[in-house]
C-alpha cells in the first residue's frame, strides 16, 4: 500500500476529506494527492507530518514502516471515537456561511461527532460575534448549524431578517414570529402579519463549541 493509499484509507475511515488535508498543508489544489500518486513523487516530510497529525497517526505508519496506526496514549485522556468523526467548514459570519460564494470564506475546519451522512453534508460551523445569546453562547464560540428552512417554536436558529443574519430563539405565535435573545439586555424582535415574511430561517443550531 502506498503512502497516498494509506492517507486516503485513514481519511475515509475518519470522515476527513482530501480537500481538508490539502488546506491543512497550505494547498488550494484538491488534486495534490492524485498528482503525487500519478507521478510517483514523494510528499515532503513537513507536509507528511501535518497530515499524520490531522489523521491522528504517525509518519512511520503512513510510510509503511509500521502497521501501528496510532501511538499509545501518554496520558489518561481517552482518544475520540473514529466512527462518526466528521470535518465541517467554519465561517466567520452568518452571511459568509450562507452566501453564494461560501467556499471562499472558510476560516477553519472543525472535527465534529456526527453519525448521519446527510446531516454532515448540511452542517457548517459559524463563529459567533456579540453577546446577545450570553451566557449560553458567548462571543467567539462556534455553533454547528444544520441547514434547514424550518424549526420548532422555542429552538435556537440562524435566521435572516432583510438579509441580515442573527442567532436567536425563534418563537411562533398566532400571526407573528418573535426572535428572542438570551441576554436580557436585548429586547425581543417581533414581526407581525405581513412583517413576519421578513424572517427567514436558514439553519438549526445543533451544537455549541465553547471558546476556551
Amino acid at each position: 500500500m502506498t503512502i497516498v493509499q494509506r492517507i486516503k484509507k485513514m481519511a475515509q475511515e475518519q470522515g476527513i476529506s482530501m480537500a481538508y488535508l490539502c488546506k491543512k498543508i497550505g494547498l488550494s489544489s484538491r488534486t495534490y494527492f492524485n498528482d503525487i500518486e500519478k507521478h510517483s513523487r514523494e510528499i515532503p516530510l513537513d507536509k507528511l507530518t501535518i497530515i499524520a497529525d490531522a489523521l491522528r497517526t504517525t509518519v512511520a505508519y503512513l510510510k509503511g514502516e509500521t502497521e501501528e496506526k496510532n501511538p499509545l496514549p501518554t496520558s489518561n485522556l481517552s482518544p475520540l471515537p473514529q466512527r462518526g468523526m466528521r470535518i465541517i467548514p467554519v465561517y466567520e459570519t452568518v452571511s459568509a456561511g450562507f452566501g453564494a460564494q461560501a467556499e471562499d470564506h472558510v476560516i477553519d475546519y472543525l472535527p465534529c461527532f456526527i453519525l448521519s451522512e446527510s446531516e454532515t453534508e448540511d452542517s457548517i460551523g459559524i463563529k459567533v460575534k456579540g453577546d446577545s445569546m450570553y451566557p449560553k453562547i458567548e462571543d467567539g464560540d462556534i455553533i454547528r448549524v444544520v441547514k434547514q428552512n424550518r424549526v420548532e417554536s422555542g429552538q435556537l436558529a440562524v435566521v435572516l431578517v432583510d438579509d441580515e443574519g442573527f442567532v436567536k430563539r425563534v418563537i411562533y405565535g398566532h400571526g407573528f414570529v418573535e426572535l428572542q435573545s438570551i441576554n436580557p439586555l436585548y429586547p425581543p424582535m417581533r414581526f407581525e402579519g405581513a412583517e413576519a415574511e421578513r424572517v427567514r430561517v436558514i439553519g438549526l443550531v445543533r451544537q455549541i463549541i465553547k471558546n476556551v
